[in-house]
């Protein structure tokens, strides 16, 4: 048991120390001695060991149980997307099980097709596109910014295209679009503008910014 609490930053669950042929009272004195420390029900830190991010991230994965999902900011810090570990994380369970909320966990009920899950150091996370999404919407005004960065480190629009269309009916539809819709016009603003540089550095002449051309306003 101690390679399994040495992987998962000294986190465990009551049912996963019951598997490892624990009795419930050897876990019960364990908590009543402050040996474990409760993080969530039925989840426990081992004292002496930092309730830091991973700690806090792997808690409350465990903690919402079988089926859950590493989503949102949380998701894109664990895989190293450019994201701050956030104070609240959040999870996506089964629609048939919805745990009540917890403490600096958010739990959204989602079906996530398989495609868009995969396994990151011992948990169950959204695939990077999908992250991608969901971190871009909890960030807010920052979330438009965050998808540019995303997308210079390799995460195609395509990909990300896939990944709304395919959560079309789940957690956050409208503010994804939007995100999205924010982050492909600055995406737009940022190559018209890097283009003018490269013409004028160049010494090309006979361009225009913002001709009308049939009705339509032409960019460049």
């Amino acid at each position: 048991m101690q390679n399994l609490l040495d992987a998962q930053a000294g986190v465990i669950s009551r049912a996963q120390a019951m598997a490892s042929g624990m009795s419930r009272d050897a876990v019960d004195h364990r908590v009543s001695t402050r040996r474990w420390q409760p993080v969530h029900p039925r989840v426990y830190l081992v004292a002496g060991r930092p309730l830091d991010a991973e700690a806090r991230i792997r808690a409350a994965v465990l903690w919402a149980g079988p089926g859950a999902v590493l989503t949102g900011a949380a998701a894109a810090w664990w895989q190293g997307l450019p994201a701050r570990p956030p104070a609240t994380v959040t999870v996506a369970v089964p629609r048939r099980r919805p745990p009540q909320p917890r403490p600096g966990v958010t739990v959204h009920r989602r079906c996530l097709p398989a495609v868009d899950v995969h396994e990151v150091r011992g948990l169950a996370v959204t695939a990077p596109a999908l992250t991608a999404i969901d971190a871009a919407v909890e960030l807010g005004a920052a979330g438009p910014a965050f998808l540019g960065t995303v997308t210079a480190r390799g995460v195609t629009p395509a990909a990300l295209r896939g990944a709304y269309r395919r959560g079309v009916r789940t957690h956050g539809l409208a503010s994804a679009r939007r995100v999205l819709q924010a982050a492909a016009d600055r995406a737009a603003l940022h190559a018209g503008r890097a283009l003018v540089a490269a013409l004028q550095a160049a010494g090309v002449g006979g361009w225009r910014i913002g001709v009308r051309v049939g009705g339509v306003r032409v960019r460049l």
